[in-house]
């Protein structure tokens, strides 16, 4: 394979908003927002890397140094030094065993370098850098009494643990009865709970289904996700501006509702959500896709800030044309307050598996089939 090598190009700087008076009035803290992006590459070494699918399984060490590229089928844990920008290693898991993992990974998690959580939608594990299974949770549908019977099927979505390996939690739902549940699993002592997320009821409705005799499809537009954070809980949707927020210490849960100026709040409830003929369920997708897409929430620790992308798809008339999206940007205090926007002309789509380094926003790209990323410096 050919070896790729850490290249720059020149940093483009853009620019989105008004002058330093309209930001005072308005306060909103993105109204001079410009960025600058540099493009860097992993050198693979000798290593071929599969990014065919992108590294939607990832995490960063404690130290923010290396990047851990989780391959959902192969059981391969690939590691990169982001400050070298070179390929480190790679972790094999088994498949079979005593530590074997799951055939197809369904969700990973980093605590540090030396512990992971990986889990498919039965089997929850711990297991170490020598690939070896270190404990199993007993994250299950009979340790939550009021869970139903469809929350059950999707107990591990979202699923996130803290860093002490001791609190799971998840986002069950049941289509049918339009409910999303928050399930807490506490390890150390065996207790579990389930709040509701009520308002969050309608994000069933954005599975559109297609059935025809023996052919099943489905298509998903309104993730749900956590974020677990030193003393509370953070449950957001791709689908609505609005967070939850779950405070561990008071057990309180409380819920936030948005009022961007520049984009919608939410996405809008599909009409029909089951189709009997794939034109019809083709057309769906496309409604779908033309509402309003919210990113995750990025910690910027070095401002003390949340990000938040936010983009609308753009219809297009030739079909052999990439697609586009119009990029907004939402800024957050602490208390999850926004406190600025922005649309952002320059982006043609939201940042792919984004995160904060050194104050930087790093996001995938795929650079002749290396793993590369455009790291974004933001100034506001």
């Amino acid at each position: 394979m050919k070896k790729l090598f850490l290249f720059l190009l020149a940093p483009f700087i853009f620019s989105c908003g008004g002058n330093t008076s309209e930001k005072a009035e308005t306060g909103n803290i993105l109204e001079n927002l410009t960025f600058a992006v540099d493009t860097i590459v992993m050198d693979p070494g000798d290593q071929v890397v599969n990014v065919q699918f992108g590294p939607s399984l990832f995490g960063l060490s404690p130290d923010q140094k290396r990047y851990y590229f989780m391959h959902r089928n192969s059981g391969e844990l690939t590691v990169f030094d982001l400050d070298e920008k070179k390929w480190i290693k790679k972790i094999q898991f088994e498949k079979d065993g005593p530590n074997a993992i799951p055939n197809f990974v369904y969700g990973f998690q980093l605590f540090d370098e030396n512990r992971f959580l990986i889990l498919d939608s039965r089997d929850i594990a711990v297991y170490d850098s020598s690939a070896v299974k270190v404990s199993s949770i007993p994250f299950g549908k009979d340790k939550f009494q009021d869970l139903t019977e469809e929350e059950g099927y999707s107990l591990v979505t979202g699923m996130q643990a803290d860093q002490k390996k001791q609190l799971f939690v998840s986002l069950p739902n049941d289509p049918e009865k339009e409910r999303i549940s928050l399930a807490i699993w506490e390890n150390a002592n065996s207790q579990s709970r389930l709040v509701l997320l009520p308002e969050f009821g309608f994000l069933t409705k954005f599975t559109l289904i297609f059935q025809e005799g023996n052919s099943f499809s489905a298509a998903g537009f309104a993730s749900q996700n956590l974020k677990v954070e030193k003393d509370r809980l953070l449950a957001f949707s791709s689908g609505t501006s609005s967070i939850y927020t779950y405070d561990l210490g008071m057990d309180s849960l409380s819920y936030k509702t948005y009022s961007p100026k520049l984009i919608p709040s939410q996405a809008a409830t599909p009409e029909v959500s089951k189709f009997s003929t794939k034109e019809s369920f083709d057309e769906g997708i496309k409604l779908a896709q033309a509402q309003i897409f919210f990113g995750d929430l990025l910690w910027d620790e070095s401002r003390g800030i949340y990000l938040r992308f936010a983009s609308i798809t753009k219809p297009v008339t030739n079909p052999e044309l990439p697609k586009r999206s119009e990029v907004f940007l939402l800024a957050f205090d602490r208390e999850l307050n926004l406190i600025g926007e922005s649309k952002v002309e320059e982006l043609p789509s939201q940042p792919s598996w984004p995160f904060f380094k050194d104050g930087k926003l790093w996001s995938y790209v795929n650079v002749a089939d290396e793993l590369g990323f455009a790291v974004i410096d933001f100034k506001f």
